[in-house]
């Protein structure tokens, strides 16, 4: 399904509030599923942005992701993320695209 995503924290640390409103969202379809992660070596639930092709993910994907908030016109999913090994704390605002896709 596609949405606006906001990523909500670089490196771990949260953007500031004031912050969040100048980021330019990344319209894209978000898939969740339980899959083997490699960075935890366990199954886990996994939200990532959909790319149908073979290259590497379009931004990181959240492993033991939850979505911890919902209404009618987006959600939070939070997670950790892996970048260059090491595992960050992540969210992302997801706010529904409209049905023109805006």
């Amino acid at each position: 399904m596609y949405f606006l995503i906001v990523r909500r924290r670089v490196n771990g640390v949260a953007i500031p509030t004031d912050q969040l409103g100048k980021i330019t969202p990344l319209r894209a379809d978000i898939h969740i599923g339980d899959h083997h992660s490699e960075c935890l070596g366990r199954v886990a639930t996994q939200a990532w942005v959909f790319n149908p092709t073979p290259s590497p993910d379009i931004i990181p994907r959240l492993h033991d992701a939850k979505v911890n908030g919902m209404a009618q016109l987006g959600m939070n999913i939070n997670g950790v993320e892996d970048i260059d090994g090491v595992l960050y704390a992540q969210s992302w605002w997801c706010r529904a695209v409209g049905e023109y896709g805006n």
